[in-house]
């Protein structure tokens, strides 16, 4: 699976919150616009204002009865409007004005011009009889302000509910995320390997979700490797159980029948047979011993860099050796050394000469040579023995446990090994890589 571009989560539940104040934002400025726009209209054309006037204009009547006042007396006027809370105040006749409380308290008397005042509001007039005669007045006290910020608190009260809304629906998201993840962990510690985990954008909650996912494969592999190893281990153990049985079959045998032989040199061909049947059975537990040896957990330790002359030279001359020693005769000329290093394990060296040997005494023809031949890469070094297989056509596959244990062993010194086999020709070459 390819590597996740990492983004961080932090900043996308930045912008998730930016974002959605931006949306709040612009909704706001909208409900702003319409809702002012609206209410202006509805106030301008309805005699809102002129009915909340009604009750300050009564007022305003006893009071000026009571006091006896004259449309100049706009101190007391003043006062009284002060105390009430009104925010304009005005009293004209014939659309001339007399007092308007935006402007101090000033008195406008006699051939005064029209103001702007009267032009706009002379729809909102009311008529009050004051003693010195009737009188027109405009009052105006924010009547209409409240019902403007009830709807900008209104407004704004939506549009924070939209930014919440917008916030917990991404992170709703990731929680439930959180939860599949949680969720795939759990049917992953129940056993469920099968269940893959969705992987959702690339954030470490995808990081996460892609690890899982690769410990997920990591233990199927795992799983399968142990299920193969056990099904070759028990294939082994039943091979071994059968090779072995064989020799010990024929070995009682022997010894049962030398038992009751009646003197010692009728006993001694039969010894004889009982004691190959001894070896053969010993380098089968030899061979046991290596697999389960090398297939242990114990650590290998690699020599330093050589020659390829010095590293392989010893082993090579032990096995023409052991092998001239029974009888076979051993061709080294197609065998030469080039001044290229490989690193063995000494241990595993020896080991692979003695399955090899092991293999050529029950395989190899004794009258033909066996041939060790040399070949060198630009990456390996290789070493090939090859023999005339004594049986044409009839070559006898046992448990094959020498070959299985030279394959683990190169291949923990990070060689390889090959084998191939013809009508009569068998050979196994032994790839080092050049250091």
């Amino acid at each position: 699976m390819a590597k996740l571009k990492r983004n961080s989560l932090t900043k996308e539940i930045i912008f998730l919150v930016l974002s959605g104040f931006a949306a709040a934002f612009i909704l706001f400025l909208i409900l702003f616009q319409v809702g002012t726009t609206l209410l202006s209209e509805y106030f301008a054309g309805s005699n809102f204002i002129y009915n909340s006037e009604t009750s300050y204009i009564n007022e305003l009547t006893e009071f000026v009865h009571k006091k006896k006042l004259a449309a100049t007396d706009t101190d007391q006027l003043g006062d009284w409007a002060h105390q009430k809370g009104i925010r304009h105040f005005t009293i004209s006749r014939e659309r001339v004005l007399i007092y308007d409380s935006t402007y101090s308290n000033s008195i406008v008397l006699g051939n005064t011009s029209e103001s702007d005042t009267l032009h706009y509001n002379w729809q909102y007039f009311h008529t009050v009889s004051f003693s010195d005669g009737d009188a027109d007045v405009y009052i105006y006290a924010n009547y209409e302000l409240k019902y403007y910020l009830l709807y900008y608190i209104a407004a704004a009260f939506i549009s924070i509910f939209l930014w919440i809304l917008l916030f917990a629906i991404g992170i709703g998201k990731k929680v439930n995320y959180i939860q599949q993840l949680s969720s795939g962990v759990t049917q992953i510690e129940s056993g469920a390997l099968d269940c893959e985990i969705p992987i959702k954008g690339n954030d470490e909650l995808a990081i996460l979700a892609h690890g899982l996912n690769e410990m997920r494969l990591s233990l199927i592999e795992k799983q399968l490797k142990e299920a193969q190893m056990k099904s070759a281990q028990d294939q082994l153990v039943l091979s071994m159980a059968h090779d072995l049985r064989t020799p010990l079959t024929g070995l009682m045998t022997f010894l049962e029948i030398a038992r009751k032989q009646n003197s010692l040199n009728e006993c001694t061909d039969y010894i004889s047979k009982a004691y190959a049947k001894t070896t053969q059975i010993r380098d089968l537990s030899n061979q046991l011993f290596d697999f389960f040896l090398i297939n242990s957990e114990n650590p290998m330790k690699l020599e330093e860099p050589e020659n390829v002359e010095y590293a392989l030279g010893e082993y090579l001359s032990e096995l023409c050796g052991l092998l001239e020693m029974d009888g076979y005769h051993v061709s080294i000329e197609k065998l030469h050394w080039e001044p290229v290093q490989i690193q063995i394990c000494t241990d595993f060296a020896g080991r692979i000469i003695d399955n090899l040997v092991s293999n050529i005494k029950k395989y190899a023809h004794p009258d033909l040579p066996v041939f060790l031949i040399s070949e060198y890469t630009k990456t390996s070094a290789c070493i090939t023995i090859q023999n005339t297989i004594a049986v044409p056509e009839q070559f006898v596959h046992g448990t094959g446990i020498g070959v299985k244990n030279i394959h683990a062993m190169m291949h923990q010194m990070h060689g390889l090994c090959q084998v191939n086999i013809e009508s009569d020709t068998y050979s196994i070459t032994l790839k080092f890589p050049v250091i």
